[in-house]
């Protein structure tokens, strides 16, 4: 996906990017549509707010969550919708700990409150296969909804904690067989840095808006910018990556793999952190993504 030519600049932008993600799904009338179909035959969301996407850190722990969106529907249920490219060993875990401080953050000070909580959902696109513990764990349907559940009969323990999941490596359907607007989703967000027309809009208009809101040409300079930054950076990772897994395996020892891997990790995290320094991006927040201290930075 990201082996592209450099020099040929596609006409949608690629939503698997952070700048790309959020341009798109941080447009209410996608969110709700996407949303919608995702839960369909399950509820309807008539309208959501957005909410801050920065959540401070808590006593003794120096690192604020920061999701990608984190919204709120007219019923007051919570939705953090994240897209994931790079794998993490822990990504279940870090799952379950994003959407606890979710549900944390709903508490209130005093004798009044009763511990009522809304629900939290969480909504994740995953480009890799997920890993818990050092295990690969491959996901056979395209998403899961998953709950917390009790008892033999495995019954759900509570609904106010969802996570779903959804494999992008999973989906393979061609474009006339999509028949539900859930598979038209996920063909246009799997697909959409390749075409040159936006599929479905004849059959839903919220594809035509897609359509408009995705094209590389009509974004203004500032926003172009933002966003060619975000596609070199996710290019020069991937190309770091390939690279030191070849001279991994070329040395034939797992060890050699592991260092190839991390030295590739560790260079494109150097560099996404100049990258962000160059744009003006707050210091905290370019420790969240690449994972390196505030000090090192500072010395980038």
């Amino acid at each position: 996906m990201f082996a592209k030519n450099e020099s040929v600049m596609a006409k949608f932008i690629n939503p698997l990017t952070d700048v790309g993600f959020k341009r798109i799904f941080g447009d209410k009338q996608i969110m709700l549509s996407f949303l919608n179909s995702l839960f369909e035959n399950e509820f309807v969301i008539k309208d959501l707010e957005y909410l801050d996407k920065e959540q401070e850190a808590l006593p003794g722990d120096e690192r604020n969550i920061i999701y990608d969106l984190y919204c709120k529907t007219d019923a007051g249920v919570e939705f953090i919708v994240e897209m994931q490219c790079r794998s993490q060993l822990y990504f279940r875990d870090r799952i379950l700990y994003y959407m606890s401080r979710a549900i944390a953050g709903q508490g209130m000070k005093g004798d009044e409150w009763n511990y009522k909580l809304m629900p939290v959902y969480g909504v994740y696109f995953m480009n890799f296969s997920i890993t818990n513990d050092g295990h690969i764990i491959e996901d056979i349907s395209l998403y899961s909804k998953n709950q917390l559940k009790e008892g033999v009969n495995a019954k759900p323990f509570t609904d106010k904690v969802r996570a779903i999941t959804i494999d992008m490596h999973a989906f393979n359907k061609l474009q006339s067989n999509c028949e539900t607007t859930l598979d038209q989703w996920i063909y246009n967000i799997k697909n959409m840095e390749d075409m040159t027309a936006m599929p479905f809009k004849d059959k839903n208009n919220i594809f035509a808006h897609l359509e408009t809101l995705s094209d590389y040409y009509a974004m203004n300079p500032e926003d172009r910018k933002l966003y060619d930054s975000a596609l070199r950076r996710s290019r020069d990772y991937y190309a770091t990556l390939e690279s030191a897994k070849v001279e991994g395996l070329a040395e034939g020892r797992a060890e050699g793999r592991a260092v190839g891997i991390a030295e590739g990790r560790a260079e494109a995290n150097a560099e996404n952190a100049r990258e962000m320094k160059k744009l003006g991006v707050d210091f905290s927040i370019i420790s969240q993504v690449t994972g390196l201290s505030i000090n090192e930075i500072e010395k980038l």
